[in-house]
């Protein structure tokens, strides 16, 4: 084995035999960050498959549309009846389920970020002409996961008041947070970043995510892009008992995702304006010492 170049014979240039090796481990090295960058920006729907009497519905067919997008995944209940579909981005779907002897389920539900939502179906005996919808509700507990996470939708996080339409001032709004006693100066901070402290933690312990890749400023510990409110599909929010995978953080972990093509073109106009002529009269001031 030779890591020199060998010249042209015949007009035919061979390639050191040292490129294979090195090309495969070069894939293999982007085929595990791909699966790594996957956990923090994809969601997962899971559940279980049954009967009337209650028992498992094993081999039932699981179709999965992402309503936003128009793509369909499918895949097959276990023997225990239970199925995952990972990998799904954010937004709505619709589950169908379809069993021999069993009347087709349907279902639509929504999928969050870095999130598992179960869709359990409980089939009726009928035809398979016969659609049996029903309207998914979001469970009052959490089973699969204990972290304390709070997650707002692209809608939410555009009708909320945000001062200076500042995405991080949504910290704010949870308990344990407060904003630090300095900030950082504009010069050194032109996206507006807000330096706060959770659960007790200095910012420095905060963690910043944007689409699944490291948006933390080791330097300034805030955030490298502060995203504008309009371009977010989900802001997620995680003060404690993070997964391992987050194991630097132990303050807050801020994910953003970005909205991603759909089949309609959308965009925003706004303008935003604050002086002393248009905003309400400070109580205080009107005030005559006695």
């Amino acid at each position: 084995m030779t890591s020199e170049t060998q010249g042209c014979r015949g007009g035919i240039m061979h390639l050191p035999r040292v490129t294979i090796p090195v090309v495969a481990c070069i894939f293999l090295v982007l085929a595990v960050s791909s699966a790594g960058f996957g956990q923090a920006v994809f969601g997962n729907i899971t559940g279980t498959v049954t009967d009337p009497s209650g028992a498992a519905v094993p081999n039932a067919e699981i179709a999965i549309t992402d309503l936003d997008r128009g793509i369909t995944y499918t895949t097959r209940t276990t023997s225990e009846g239970n199925f995952t579909q990972t990998h799904l981005l954010a937004g709505h779907y619709q589950v169908k389920v379809t069993a021999p002897g069993f009347s087709e389920f349907s279902a639509s539900t929504e999928v969050q970020v870095d999130a598992t939502t179960r869709a359990d179906a409980q089939l009726r005996v009928g035809k398979a002409e016969t659609t049996v919808i029903v309207r998914a509700e979001t469970p009052l507990l959490k089973t699969d996961r204990a972290d304390v996470s709070n997650t707002l939708t692209g809608n939410e996080v555009e009708q909320l008041p945000m001062l200076n339409r500042n995405v991080t001032t949504l910290v704010l709004a949870l308990p344990g947070s407060q904003l630090n006693g300095f900030q950082h100066a504009s010069s050194e901070n032109p996206q507006g970043g807000l330096q706060i402290n959770v659960n007790g933690q200095y910012f420095y312990s905060n963690g910043f995510e944007l689409d699944g890749t490291e948006n933390h400023s080791n330097i300034l510990g805030i955030a490298v892009i502060n995203p504008n409110p309009d371009a977010l599909e989900e802001f997620k929010v995680t003060t404690g008992n993070y997964d391992a995978e987050f194991g630097n953080v132990s303050g807050a972990l801020l994910q953003g995702t970005t909205k991603s093509g759909t089949n309609q073109i959308h965009g925003s106009l706004f303008e935003y304006l604050r002086n002393d002529k248009s905003n309400a009269a400070d109580p205080f001031t009107s005030l005559k010492p006695p």
